[in-house]
This record gives C-alpha cells, sequence and structure tokens, in this order.
C-alpha cells in the first residue's frame, strides 16, 4: 500500500510555480503599503496631532487585537454592504459584487502590517541621533527635507531588518487569502489536493516553496543590509553635502571659519 507518493511531491511543486508570482504580487503590494502607512502612523504618534493620534491609537488596537482571518472575512462581506449603501445614498451604481477579491486582501493585510510596523518604524525614528537633525536645521533644511534626507534614511537602516522580518511574515500570512478567493500557491494547493485525494503530497509542496521564498528572502535582505551599513565615500558625501547647503548658510559657515 503506498501511502505517501513521493513523485506526486515533486509534480505538485512544479504545479504551485506559476501561482508564486501572485504569492509575491500579494505580500510585496500589502508590505509596502502597510509599511508607507505604518510610517504615517508613526509620525501621527510622534507629533501627537490632537484627535487623529487618538482616532489612529484605537485603529491600530483594533488590528492587533483581532485576528487577520477574522479582518479578511469581515472586510469581504463590509465593502459591498458600503458600496450598496453609497448608491443607495448618493444614487450610483456600482456593482458591489464586483470588486477583486485581490484587491480586498491587498487592503486587509496592508492595514495588518501597517499595525505592526508602525511601533518599529516609531521606534526607528526614534533612535537617530538629534544632532544630526539638528545638523539639518543649522543648514538650512525644512522639517521635511530633514526628514526625507536626514531622519527616514536613518532609520530605514535600523528598521530595515524589522521590515524584512514583517515582509516574511506577510509572505506566509499571504496563504490565507484562499478564505476570500484569491487562488494563490495554498488555494491552488487545496484545489490539486481534492483533485487527487493527496492532500499530504499537496501541503507538503506548498512548505517546501514557502520555506524556499523565505529562504530567498533572507540570502537577498542580508545582502541589502551589509550594502546599507556600507560607509558611502568621502568625497561623494561632501560633494552632495555642498549641494545642499543653501547659499547663504555655505557663506554663513565660511565668514566663522574666517574669523575663527
Amino acid at each position: 500500500m503506498n501511502l505517501i507518493d513521493f513523485g506526486a511531491i515533486g509534480d505538485y511543486t512544479v504545479a504551485l510555480l506559476p501561482y508564486i508570482p501572485l504569492t509575491l504580487a500579494l505580500s510585496v503590494a500589502a508590505t509596502a503599503l502597510g509599511t508607507v502607512i505604518g510610517l504615517a502612523l508613526a509620525l501621527v504618534k510622534l507629533a501627537r496631532v490632537p484627535v487623529l493620534s487618538q482616532i489612529t491609537a484605537v485603529l491600530v488596537s483594533y488590528l492587533r487585537g483581532t485576528p487577520i482571518l477574522v479582518q479578511l472575512l469581515l472586510n469581504v462581506n463590509a465593502v459591498p454592504i458600503a458600496i450598496l449603501y453609497l448608491n443607495h445614498a448618493f444614487g450610483t451604481a456600482y456593482d458591489a459584487l464586483a470588486l477583486s477579491p485581490f484587491l480586498v486582501a491587498t487592503l486587509t493585510f496592508a492595514m495588518n502590517e501597517a499595525a505592526y510596523s508602525s511601533e518599529s518604524i516609531r521606534a526607528a525614528l526614534l533612535s537617530v541621533d538629534r544632532r544630526e537633525i539638528e545638523a539639518a536645521h543649522a543648514l538650512g533644511m525644512t522639517g521635511w527635507q530633514t526628514l526625507r534626507r536626514v531622519t527616514i534614511p536613518s532609520a530605514a537602516v535600523v528598521a530595515f531588518p524589522t521590515l524584512v522580518n514583517n515582509f516574511i511574515g506577510m509572505l506566509k500570512q499571504s496563504s490565507l487569502a484562499f478564505v476570500v478567493s484569491v487562488v494563490e500557491v495554498t488555494a491552488y494547493a487545496k484545489i490539486i489536493g481534492a483533485r487527487d485525494y493527496r492532500f499530504f503530497e499537496a501541503y507538503l509542496a506548498t512548505a517546501i516553496i514557502y520555506w524556499a521564498l523565505t529562504v530567498i528572502v533572507e540570502q537577498i535582505a542580508r545582502v541589502v543590509e551589509r550594502r546599507m551599513q556600507r560607509p558611502r565615500p568621502a568625497g561623494r558625501a561632501s560633494r552632495r553635502t555642498a549641494r545642499e547647503v543653501p547659499p547663504h548658510v555655505s557663506a554663513a559657515i565660511a565668514e566663522e571659519v574666517r574669523f575663527s
């Protein structure tokens, strides 16, 4: 009696390969959008914006306090209700059932990612040396320029390992998208397992694929992290700094050096 068909494991692994791009697209889109939203939530919390900071605190508490599976099931049913309400309120005729399940899954995963990444991003922003920010202000940079050229690049080096871990978690979490009818790796494994009554082989092939993807992401992340931590050439840094310093500030610094 052949309990385990090892040949089927290889066949299923090959059959699942065409669905890897969809899994990666879902993971990359949700992580990227979630990181941007998480940065916005972190900035709101750091700025202590009245009312808005309280609203974001409640939102983060909800997203972190409810299972992602429940959020998926809730959102896939809530969106058609919201569309029907808008049609009734404004006289529109949008199709409540035409919304892409991929979009619902991406937005749900992105909001969940934002709730968790916002705290790590906030900690990374707080880790930036205050003297670097003060030096940027002394050079005449605006708050937005300081955030874009100094704070975020420095915080990115600190937050990068955590964000990579979040992406790996998102890669595995994307397997839940099948509950909203997104046919990715796990969903198709379920289909071919039911077709041949070989669920063990199908899910083992799925596990191999996710494991391989995780190892590849880890190796790429190590290379990127080493490049991010590598010091920049002094000449290039000086030329860049010189270009970024406003003329009146450069003149003031030169005058101070001449009389010192």
